[in-house]
């Protein structure tokens, strides 16, 4: 496979550079949260004007970008600037109408938002329709809506290429085929529609539809129209499908699409009842390896039964994470290459594990289960001991921070608890920066870690 990196060649390059890292090699490193010398420091208060849910979390939260949203309310937390990297971000609260309310952790469904570099998407439901009602985009400087049109029943929405830039588009599929229609994104007006005739479905690699989990690379989130025997890309200047050569899709109900590691993925939703599912990972043309298919039958412990399949399913849950997809398989999730797929080194977790993609901020991919605490996928990157204190359940906030229930935890390196204080609230890492926000009343607390004398 010569001129590619396998996921597992790019872990050990990993692997590698943070041992590098932790043996000093590049002189003193910053305090971190575990590192047996650090302590959390309080760094601001500011008061929590989006309430989370009942569960303590956030229908939207987005932590690099400092947004919450519940219900009817839409925040950014103040960010304070840093001299010569970034400039301070100004905080504010917005009050949504009822159409708009986040209640979705599912992005692109009713009732949920999608946060993009020009603004938020907001997608509109209502009592009675099960798809969106209308789409939105409110103004990142402010959480004013900028601009908001209704939707036709059956409408999917994406974000599409444009005439002058970005846009905001919505697919609506019917016998006739699907058809797109596309607005600018900053002053809502129609940029161009067109029918795709032969199109039963359209899927984006880069929103509600993504495997989750690992974020595409420019030029890979194009949507794709999904036909009979047929798949193409929606092409950037003409609008219409480039159809992949030899490309099928399998049978059943294509649900959630991909493209990385030179392979293009199509994920069938469980059949009802049986629960089967496919994987189809297709090779471009001329590739050495021809690509991958793998039937399965699919079973997502962390999920609650689908009421209309009766299969633990969740779409919204991620199936891959930076280096391996990730396949939740009956009687044990399985973990593979995603180039080469099931013949090249496999590996099984235990029933009722499952894995929880990194954040991108630091944190390891990790293993999830119901009897333990978590602990990172990959088996060169669990070198920290752990301590019985932690219990089952514990959630990694950030490494060498745990969360169970309403404990926070700092571990060090040793296994031993060093700091035990409370949240009201699940803690997650703060925007730009190495602290750790979490609850105290009705107040967020930022913490970061200062090393002791």
């Amino acid at each position: 496979m010569t001129g590619r990196w396998t996921g597992r060649a790019l872990r050990m390059l990993t692997v590698f550079c943070a041992g590098a890292v932790l043996t000093g090699c590049f002189g003193p490193q910053p305090p971190r949260f575990g590192d047996g010398v650090s302590v959390p420091s309080e760094q601001r208060r500011i008061p929590l004007t989006v309430p989370p849910g009942p569960d303590g979390s956030w229908s939207l939260l987005v932590a690099k970008e400092g947004l919450i949203g519940q219900g009817r309310k839409l925040a950014r937390i103040p960010q304070e600037g840093e001299k010569g990297v970034r400039a301070p971000v100004k905080g504010w609260t917005a009050a949504l109408p009822a159409e708009f309310a986040i209640t979705s952790r599912l992005p692109g469904r009713p009732h949920s938002a999608v946060p993009l570099p020009y603004g938020i998407v907001l997608i509109g439901g209502r009592t009675g329709r099960t798809d969106p009602t209308a789409v939105a985009l409110a103004d990142p400087s402010s959480g004013a809506l900028l601009w908001r049109h209704i939707l036709p029943p059956g409408s999917r929405v994406l974000a599409l290429p444009g005439t002058t830039g970005p846009a905001i588009g919505a697919a609506t599929c019917s016998g006739a085929g699907c058809r797109f229609t596309a607005w600018d994104v900053h002053r809502g007006t129609r940029q161009w529609s067109r029918l795709i005739p032969g199109a039963y479905r359209v899927l984006t690699p880069c929103g509600a539809d993504a495997l989750g989990g690992r974020e595409a690379a420019p030029g890979l989130c194009e949507p794709l129209v999904i036909g009979k025997d047929r798949v193409g890309i929606l092409d950037e200047e003409t609008h219409r499908p480039e159809w992949i050569p030899g490309l099928r899709p399998p049978a059943g109900t294509v649900d959630r699409v991909a493209r990385f590691s030179y392979r293009t993925f199509l994920v069938t939703a469980p059949v009802r009842g049986s629960c089967r599912a496919t994987v189809l990972a297709a090779a471009p043309p001329g590739d050495e390896h021809k690509g991958w298919r793998y039937d399965f039958v699919w079973d997502q412990p962390q999920a609650a039964r689908d009421p209309h399949t009766g299969c633990r399913w969740n779409p919204s849950l991620p199936l891959n994470t930076a280096y391996d997809l990730v396949l939740p398989e009956r009687g044990g999730a399985l973990v593979l290459d995603p180039y080469f797929g099931p013949e090249h080194s496999p590996r099984r977790l235990a029933e009722g594990a499952y894995v929880v993609a990194a954040d991108g901020r630091g944190s390891p991919d990790l293993i999830r289960a119901p009897d333990r605490p978590d602990r990172p996928l990959d088996a060169a990157l669990a070198d920290r001991k752990r301590t019985k204190a932690l219990g089952a359940g514990a959630r990694q906030v950030v490494e060498g921070l745990f969360q169970v229930g309403r404990k926070l935890l700092l571990v060090g390196y040793d296994g031993a608890v060093r700091r035990r204080w409370t949240s009201d609230c699940i803690a997650f890492p703060a925007a730009n920066s190495a602290a750790v926000m979490y609850c105290d009343d009705r107040n967020l607390v930022e913490v970061k870690p200062v090393k002791t004398d």
